[in-house]
């Protein structure tokens, strides 16, 4: 039977559009097929980020003793740091040269364990890797005591675990760093403790006398901003040349200790520069000066002692060991 042209051509183009449709069709499930696969992938990506990590369980603050069972807790956390880098119960273990772990037993036999700090401010839930904590007793020697001071001049707002540099101010403008980035053990209203090296004792001890020889000298703390993200700073400070020599005699300091104080002492001409300010026979340093740290040094310890006051009973402020 014959077929009309009208009925061809209207066969063909339902042929035509079917083809189409099944094309259109079959690049829309491509399409969907892909789109699936690639949300699996990330589904699977997402899953595969998301493992249990060491958190800070508070906030935790700069220059803070942590203690891992008190200070810390497990979270499912979606992140891609390596789990090779958080913090861990062995960070707080003593080993021997070979990595096994050894114990050490403290003055009353029980044992012990790191002592550990924080860097840097970790807010609660913060995944706290080793490169946050600091082994404090990785930076003491066997000259390390603590040492109580009652003569430098506090800031107002220290508080225990802040990290300060120990400065001596000259009445002639010139202010030198004695002693840098020392953390603070203690301290109360007019008092700090210190853990300090042999050498650092006897440098301090000669800047205490130099500040009471000279009039009009201060020696004062001053707080880091952010202790663990800031470098210590340099001492530009040198002791005397009496110290010095006791310094090279005493059997507690080290070889390195003693070549570096000989060779700051050389290079920062202390003659030249410092001594001038010890000589008795100098012109007076004008009153101003003497007076004005007096009152400065009147108004930051009553301030000092009001906040101190406010922090009574707290862990912020006193010593006990």
């Amino acid at each position: 039977m014959a077929v009309n042209p009208m009925q061809r051509r209207a066969r063909l183009s339902f042929l035509i559009g079917f083809l189409v449709a099944l094309i259109i069709m079959g690049a829309v499930a491509v399409f969907l097929l892909m789109q699936v696969k690639n949300t699996k992938a990330q589904l699977g990506e997402i899953e595969a980020l998301q493992k249990s990590y060491v958190v800070a369980s508070r906030d935790l603050k700069s220059g803070e003793e942590v203690n891992f069972d008190e200070d810390f807790t497990t979270a499912t956390v979606r992140t891609n740091v390596n789990q090779a880098e958080v913090i861990s119960a062995d960070d707080w273990e003593y080993v021997n040269k070979d990595g096994d772990v050894v114990t050490k037993l403290d003055d009353k036999g029980a044992e012990k364990k790191k002592t550990l700090t924080m860097k840097i401010d970790v807010p609660a839930g913060t995944i706290v890797t080793k490169n946050m904590v600091n082994d404090v007793e990785n930076e003491r020697t066997d000259t390390t005591r603590i040492q109580e001071y009652n003569m430098i001049v506090l800031p107002s707002q220290l508080v225990n675990g802040d990290y300060i540099d120990i400065r001596l101010s000259l009445p002639n403008g010139q202010d030198y760093i004695v002693l840098s980035k020392k953390l603070v053990v203690g301290t109360n209203v007019q008092s700090l403790w210190l853990e300090l090296t042999e050498e650092e004792i006897l440098t301090l001890n000669n800047a205490i006398v130099e500040s009471y020889t000279i009039s009009g000298s201060k020696l004062y703390a001053i707080q880091y901003v952010e202790a663990g993200l800031q470098n210590a700073s340099i001492p530009n400070y040198t002791v005397s040349g009496d110290v010095l020599t006791l310094i090279n005699t005493d059997p507690n300091i080290t070889e390195e200790a003693r070549k570096n104080l000989w060779a700051k002492y050389i290079a920062d001409n202390r003659t030249k520069y410092f001594e001038p300010a010890l000589d008795p026979n100098r012109e007076s340093q004008p009153s101003l000066v003497s007076s004005g740290n007096s009152s400065e040094i009147e108004s930051v310890r009553s301030a000092r002692q009001e906040f101190v006051e406010s922090l009574e009973g707290s862990e912020d402020v006193g010593y006990t060991r």
